[in-house]
């Protein structure tokens, strides 16, 4: 299994322009959208498939999330656009409207075994040498992972928060990595960039996974 095979997109952010300015209470009313003033200065307007909330600034902006790619945001962004026109509401033509990225979220698994029967079995029973499941490690020790990162870009409190974080310079992104050898990566605006940053951190824990 490759690196991209353990990697899960979940969440791409995105923000946009579609309009000089947005008329919010006019939308509210006419895609019957949630707007609560008094609490958010947006409109959210909701997507069903894909899932995505898409926030109508009066600015004429807009902010996607919940995205798993990036066609979903387009998908979106799209969809909300016809709406908005169908119901007499004027904005640009799509093909004037830029979308850029803001933020990736994705989760890899530093240890991924397939056997998850056998997996089980290491926690009931004692593996021995030879065993195809022996060298898979059953926790990764955080405290243990603080001396094999730069210690400037590491921050491990674990009263606090059960996760290590690890700021990278780059890619910028920053992990947050977890006992279990699951790790969620944020701050990318492309999934090439996370995939470096999976590369750079296993690099350096080469001798401990």
């Amino acid at each position: 299994m490759n690196d991209e095979d353990r990697l899960t997109v979940v969440n791409v952010v995105a923000s946009t322009r579609v309009a000089e300015e947005l008329d919010l209470p006019d939308i509210a009313i006419q895609l019957n959208c949630e707007y609560e003033p008094e609490q958010f200065p947006g409109v959210v307007y909701r997507v069903t498939d894909p899932k995505l909330a898409i926030l109508m600034f009066r600015s004429g902006r807009a902010v996607c999330t919940g995205g798993k790619n990036e066609d979903n945001i387009h998908t979106g962004i799209e969809r909300m656009i016809n709406d908005l026109r169908a119901a007499g509401i004027t904005t640009w033509d799509l093909k004037d409207v830029e979308i850029e990225v803001q933020n990736m979220v994705a989760t890899y698994a530093l240890h991924y075994p397939e056997d998850y029967e056998g997996l089980q079995r290491m926690d009931t029973q004692e593996l021995k040498e030879g065993d195809p499941l022996a060298g898979l490690p059953r926790k990764l020790n955080l405290n243990n992972l603080t001396f094999h990162l730069p210690f400037d870009k590491v921050e491990y409190e674990p009263e606090q928060f059960p996760g290590l974080i690890y700021r990278l310079d780059y890619p910028k992104v920053v992990c947050l990595i977890f006992g279990s050898g699951k790790m969620v990566i944020t701050g990318a605006r492309h999934k090439d960039e996370i995939l470096e940053a999976v590369q750079i951190i296993q690099d350096e824990l080469a001798d401990l996974l």
